[in-house]
């Protein structure tokens, strides 16, 4: 027993074996091994499966965090925000400024990007303002003619000359005019974006559905080149010419591979333009058939219904923009609040590894007393 008892103090005291025997050494303090508190990261752990929740309030308040940064060996000292004791001082940075020749030299292509970008570069007003500015000037003009037109039958009145000439410097100008409008309208009307339901058999309850053939492939196919088309035309018209005189039947060319494609459903969902709508609540085709039929005795009726109907497109048009973009809030909300009670705590649950561990220094020596 002593014997065996005296070898196992040296296999775990000594240093590895030497031709002459065992060399007996001082003993190691074994190194401390680093300790992963709950705070630090789910990286930073030697599990897993361990998950550990931020500390959103910490982040909010900005509190200094429960742990030190680790220090670097060789740190370069920033020069930017200064060192610990003493005060920052910021960096005098030289910034190196171009010559008149290299500006002068860059000029050209300075010029040549800014064509390019154009018109995205081109600082443009609010879609909403734009439309009032239309609109206000497209009203202007509708009153200037009108005016014109009650001087000169004013003056024809006084002079005693009838003109019976129907068609005069105003017409076109009031013809495109209305047909600005109609074009707005139209515009407006049939402005949609497609939607496709590739998981959906059953029929959508929507008159704007319908059934379409689509595309699977999102890369097209790419199309043989001259050299491999005249190798495949020599090759069939030397087939074709011995299968002709042995009297066989003529061979068939090679089909090329035909496109995936797919019966979906499509749905067009109308996506009007904010431009449009401010301007057809502006200036609509009534709008345009109130100032034609505007006299000189009816433009106080003219004008108050001119008003109400441009109100009332107004107030309608901002109203639903509204429903609909509150609907889309409740629809994010509810899904949101539904991943944050439902889906998120079963799918990511928080876990934390709990484990006991001893090290070879708290090993009891077994063979003492």
């Amino acid at each position: 027993m002593a014997l065996r008892r005296f070898a196992h103090e040296n296999n775990a005291n000594s240093s590895p074996r030497s031709p002459e025997g065992p060399m007996l050494a001082s003993p190691i303090t074994p190194r401390s091994r680093p300790s992963f508190g709950i705070h630090r990261s789910p990286a930073d752990t030697p599990s897993i499966s361990s998950s550990v929740p931020f500390d959103w309030e910490a982040a909010r308040s900005r509190a200094p965090p429960p742990y030190a940064t680790p220090l670097k060996a060789r740190g370069r000292k920033s020069v930017a925000t200064g060192t610990t004791g003493t005060p920052a001082t910021p960096r005098k940075a030289v910034i190196r400024k171009k010559g008149i020749l290299e500006r002068i030299s860059n000029l050209p292509s300075a010029i040549a990007f800014e064509i390019a970008l154009f018109p995205h570069n081109v600082p443009l007003p609010t879609p909403k303002t734009s439309a009032r500015i239309l609109g206000g000037a497209i009203h202007v003009i509708h009153f200037f003619i009108l005016a014109f037109r009650d001087n000169e039958d004013g003056w024809d009145s006084i002079s005693g000359s009838k003109q019976n000439s129907w068609f005069d410097w105003t017409t076109p100008i009031t013809l495109l005019l209305v047909g600005s409008s109609i074009f707005n309208t139209y515009n407006l009307c049939t402005r949609t974006r497609s939607y496709k339901f590739h998981h959906r058999p059953d029929p959508l309850s929507s008159p704007h559905a319908k059934f379409v053939v689509t595309n699977l492939d999102l890369v097209p196919l790419e199309r043989p080149t001259f050299s491999q088309r005249l190798r495949t035309n020599t090759w069939y018209s030397f087939l074709y010419f011995w299968r002709f005189l042995l009297g066989m039947q003529p061979p068939k060319r090679a089909t090329s591979p035909k496109e995936k494609t797919s019966r979906v459903q499509e749905l067009e969902v109308w996506d009007p333009s904010e431009l449009d709508l401010e301007l057809f609540s502006i200036y609509s085709p009534a709008h345009a058939l109130l100032w034609l039929a505007m006299g000189s005795s009816s433009w106080v009726y003219s004008v108050l219904i001119m008003g109400l109907v441009g109100l009332q497109l107004n107030v309608l048009t901002h109203s639903y923009t509204r429903l609909i973009k509150d609907k889309q809030i409740l629809s994010s909300e509810t899904m949101k609040e539904y991943n944050d009670v439902f889906v998120y705590p079963r799918i990511n649950p928080i876990r934390r590894d709990v484990a006991v561990m001893t090290h070879q220094s708290e090993v009891v020596n077994v063979w003492e007393d």
